[in-house]
C-alpha cells in the first residue's frame, strides 16, 4: 500500500521540491498552498503524515495541526517553520505533532522523520487492532456455555470487573482452575468490561521463565545493575500502569521471589534492580494458578502472607467435564474457527460423536478440545467429524480389577487387553474410599503427592 505524505506549503518551488524528493523515494504526494486547503485535501485523501509550515496564508499551521488531529487524534503531522522558537516549538508539540523541523529543511532527514511517522502509526494500528480482538474474545468468543456453572462464571466475572478502584486499581483477584479451563479468558474478560478496559493487559507465566529472570520481568532494571544489561528496561508492573498485570501460574514463583512479589502488591510500587528509588504504578494485579495453594502454603512452598493477599477475590473456573452439554457448543465454535481459518468445508457432529464428547473427562480441558477439533477438521475428510477421528471410541472393555478387604489388589488379564487408566482410577477410589477423604492420608496409602492425587481425582472426576 502506497504511503500518502500531504505537503502543506505556500512557497511553491518548495513544495514542488519536497514533493519530488519524497516521490523519488516512492511515497505519494499530494500539496496544498493555504491552511483551507490542506483540510479540504486531508478529508477527501486521508495522507498518512502530513508536513505543514507554520506561516501559511489564511490559517496558521497551528491550526490546521489543531483541526486534523481534533479530527483523527491518530493523524501524524510533521511541522516546519523558518521562524523557529522554543513556545512555537512547544505549542506545537503540546497540539500533537510527531516531530518539528526548521528551515530550511534537509530532506534526507524530512525522510527519516516521516518513516518513523510511518512506523509508528503502524504500530499503533496494530495495537489498536490487538486490543479489540482480545476485547472482543474477552466479551463472547472464547467464554460459552449455557450450564449454571457457566453462567454463573460471567455473572461473578461481571461483578469483579465492576470492582475497580481509579487509584487503587482494585482487589486482587485470584483465579483458580486446572490446565487448559480458560483462566487466561476469565482473567482478560474482567480486564475488559472493567473500566480500565484502554489500558494495557500485560500477562507473564511464572512456570515458564525461570527465577533468574523472571525478578529482571517483573520488576525491571537499570543499565549496568548485571553484566548483560546495556540499557534500563521498566519491569511487567511499570508496563501494566492504567491496565492490568495478569500473573498466571503464580504458584510456581520460588519463595525468594514471593516477598518481592508481596512488596510491590501491597505498596502499589517496585523497585527496579539496581535502582535506589521505587516507582510507583496504579495496574490491577489478577494471578491464577491450578496448583492447590492452601497445600503449597502447608508444605511451605508458598508464602501463607501472599496467598491471603492475593485471594481478596477468588474465580473458580469449573473444568469442562462439569459443563454439561457446552463440550458440544465449544466444539462447534471451534469446528466454524477452524472452517474459516483454514478454507475449509463447513463440518458437523454426528449424535454418537456428542455423546461420547458429554460422556469423556476431557483432563485437558478446553485446551484439549480445541486441538482435538483441529485436528480432526485438518486431518480427516468427509462432512460429520466422527468419535474414532476424535479418538473418543469405545475403550475394550470394563477393567477387572479387584480389591479385596486386607488391601490386596489383583487383575483379570485373562479376557484381552485392559487400560491402565481404569486401574488407577479404580487403586485412587479405593485409596480414597479407605482413607475416608482423606485426601492427606489417601496419597500417602498410593505413595504420591497431595498434589499428585488432587490432579488425578479431577482428571478421573472422583466425588465422595
Amino acid at each position: 500500500m502506497s504511503v500518502l505524505v500531504l505537503i502543506v506549503e505556500d512557497e511553491p518551488v518548495l513544495a514542488r521540491a519536497i514533493a519530488t524528493f519524497l516521490e523519488r523515494h516512492g511515497l505519494a504526494t499530494v500539496t496544498a498552498a493555504s491552511g483551507e486547503d490542506a483540510l479540504r485535501l486531508a478529508e477527501e485523501t486521508s495522507p498518512d503524515v502530513t508536513v505543514v509550515d507554520i506561516r501559511l496564508p489564511g490559517i496558521d499551521g497551528l491550526e490546521v495541526l489543531r483541526e486534523l488531529r481534533a479530527d483523527s487524534p491518530g493523524r501524524q503531522v510533521i511541522v516546519t517553520t523558518a521562524h523557529a522558537s522554543v513556545a512555537s516549538a512547544l505549542e506545537a508539540m503540546k497540539l500533537g505533532a510527531f516531530d518539528y523541523l526548521t528551515k530550511p529543511v534537509d530532506l534526507d532527514k524530512l525522510l527519516v522523520v516521516i518513516d518513523k511517522a510511518i512506523g509508528d502509526q503502524r504500530m499503533r494500528r496494530e495495537l489498536t487492532y490487538l486490543r479489540g480482538r482480545d476485547a472482543e474474545g474477552a466479551r463472547a468468543g472464547e467464554i460459552l456455555g449455557e450450564s449454571p456453572v457457566m453462567r454463573a462464571l460471567r455473572s461473578q466475572i461481571e461483578r469483579v470487573a465492576s470492582l475497580d478502584g481509579a487509584e487503587g486499581g482494585g482487589p486482587t483477584v485470584l483465579v483458580r482452575g486446572e490446565t487448559g479451563v480458560g483462566k487466561e479468558m476469565a482473567a482478560r474478560a474482567i480486564h475488559y468490561q472493567s473500566t480500565r478496559a484502554a489500558g494495557p493487559f500485560v500477562e507473564i507465566n511464572c512456570a515458564a521463565i525461570p527465577a533468574s529472570l523472571l525478578e529482571a520481568e517483573l520488576f525491571g532494571h537499570e543499565k549496568g545493575a548485571y553484566t548483560d544489561a546495556k540499557v534500563g528496561k521498566a519491569g511487567l508492573f511499570e508496563a501494566a500502569d492504567g491496565g492490568t498485570l495478569f500473573l498466571d501460574e503464580v504458584g510456581h514463583v520460588e519463595l525468594s521471589i514471593q516477598v518481592k512479589l508481596l512488596k510491590a502488591i501491597e505498596e502499589k510500587a517496585v523497585r527496579r534492580i539496581g535502582a535506589l528509588r521505587a516507582k510507583t504504578f496504579n495496574a490491577r494485579i489478577i494471578a491464577a494458578t491450578n496448583r492447590d495453594l492452601e497445600a503449597a502454603v502447608a508444605e511451605g512452598v508458598f508464602r501463607a502472607d501472599l496467598y491471603y493477599r492475593i485471594h481478596a477475590l477468588t474465580i473458580d473456573v469449573p473444568p469442562l467435564r462439569a459443563r454439561g452439554d457446552d463440550v458440544v457448543l465449544l466444539a462447534e465454535h471451534f469446528l466454524d474457527t477452524a472452517s474459516r481459518r483454514y478454507g475449509l468445508p463447513r463440518k458437523t457432529l454426528g449424535p454418537e460423536t456428542r455423546a461420547a464428547m458429554v460422556a469423556y473427562a476431557w483432563p485437558g480441558n478446553v485446551r484439549e478440545l480445541a486441538h482435538m477439533i483441529e485436528r480432526a477438521a485438518l486431518l480427516h475428510g468427509g462432512v460429520e467429524i466422527t468419535v474414532e477421528q476424535l479418538g473418543l471410541a469405545p475403550r475394550l472393555r470394563s477393567t477387572p480389577v479387584v480389591v479385596e478387604q486386607d488391601g490386596a489388589v489383583s487383575v483379570d488379564f485373562s479376557g484381552g487387553p485392559i487400560v491402565l487408566e481404569d486401574v488407577e482410577c479404580r487403586l485412587i477410589a479405593e485409596a480414597l474410599r479407605t482413607a475416608n477423604w482423606n485426601r492427606g492420608r489417601a496419597a500417602e496409602l498410593l505413595g504420591i503427592s497431595r498434589e499428585t492425587l488432587r490432579y488425578r481425582i479431577e482428571k478421573f472426576g472422583l466425588h465422595p
